[in-house]
């Protein structure tokens, strides 16, 4: 795919992010090729919450537009002063993200009832991935946007596992990678 050799591409995203990685998947190298693991792109506000995830590999034009959405999606979010408190911005982003899961994935949420992840015992983690296994239809983007429809800035630290094992069925690992002739 090749993604990141695109110069337009990685002018935006130098432009208006900060970018990192973390390994979370295992993967081997050989012949200088990378064979197996997975990648997400996380778009996170500074305190590490996240406004927005890609999901597995993606071209660069479908990077670009994600990338520009969450940009243009914070500059709106701060004309109409969503910014300002953290309730105010979940509001918005859950609204955001229904309305992209409304109109590129034909589910509603306002026409069908949420699941019923209530529990004293249940986590964030356990309630986002009993969100997940409410619609197992949805392709990657969709399962993307149900979940940060219901539940908005989520910490990274809550999520990266989740979407990885739940999303991307790739489970993590802390294995080194293998390099092989």
């Amino acid at each position: 795919m090749g993604a990141l050799t695109n110069p337009e591409l990685g002018k935006y995203l130098n432009e208006n992010f900060s970018s990192s990685f973390q390994k979370v998947a295992t993967f081997k190298i050989v012949g200088g090729q990378k064979q197996g693991g997975n990648v997400a792109a996380y778009f996170c506000a500074p305190d590490g919450r996240v406004l927005h995830v890609i999901a597995g590999p993606v071209g660069e034009q479908t990077l670009l537009r994600e990338a520009r959405w969450v940009v243009e999606t914070w500059k709106l979010a701060q004309l109409q002063g969503a910014d300002k408190t953290v309730a105010k911005l979940k509001l918005f982003l859950r609204k955001v993200h229904a309305e992209r899961l409304r109109e590129e994935h034909n589910l509603d949420l306002r026409r069908v009832p949420l699941p019923n992840v209530a529990s004293q015992q249940a986590t964030p983690a356990l309630l986002m991935e009993r969100t997940l296994n409410w619609r197992p239809g949805l392709d990657n983007a969709g399962r993307v946007h149900l979940l940060l429809a219901c539940y908005p800035l989520v910490r990274i630290e809550e999520v990266y596992g989740l979407v990885f094992e739940r999303i991307l069925n790739q489970p993590l690992s802390t294995v080194p990678v293998v390099q092989r002739g």
